[in-house]
């Protein structure tokens, strides 16, 4: 039997968790033993170190709009471009962002491992683009 997978809603799940730094969200769609990777950057190893990560962005990013597309997908991956607009309360400047992500997706249709790319442009409050 052939299992049907709905890559959109696999992807869906992920950028709702985002939006809404709905940990219990995010809990249900990363195995316990996940990699999260934001490459030249940082890496978390496991749920707890991803949850931490998570809720300090809750605190940073306000007013956050998301967008994006799946580009390719299959039984165990999909690659998605994505888009981020919102108010950093730590710089205290708008941020945008523009990436990729990689899910990799074990067969329970957990996220195992994720590795993010993105480019960061921030504005000052009077909107003038830092780079």
């Amino acid at each position: 039997m052939v299992a049907i997978i709905d890559h959109k809603k696999r992807v869906e799940n992920y950028f709702i968790a985002w939006k809404h730094y709905d940990t219990v969200l995010l809990r249900s769609i990363f195995s316990q033993t996940a990699k999260y990777i934001i490459r030249g950057k940082k890496t978390y190893f496991g749920i707890e170190e991803i949850i931490k990560y998570w809720e300090r962005n809750s605190r940073r990013q306000k007013n956050i709009q998301l967008h994006w597309k799946i580009v390719n997908s299959s039984f165990k991956c999909e690659i998605v471009e994505f888009g981020a607009y919102f108010w950093d309360a730590e710089s205290e400047l708008f941020t945008k962002i523009n990436g990729q992500i990689i899910f990799v997706y074990d067969y329970n249709n957990q996220i195992v491992k994720l590795t993010e790319a993105y480019k960061k442009r921030t504005e000052n409050r009077n909107r003038r683009i830092k780079k």
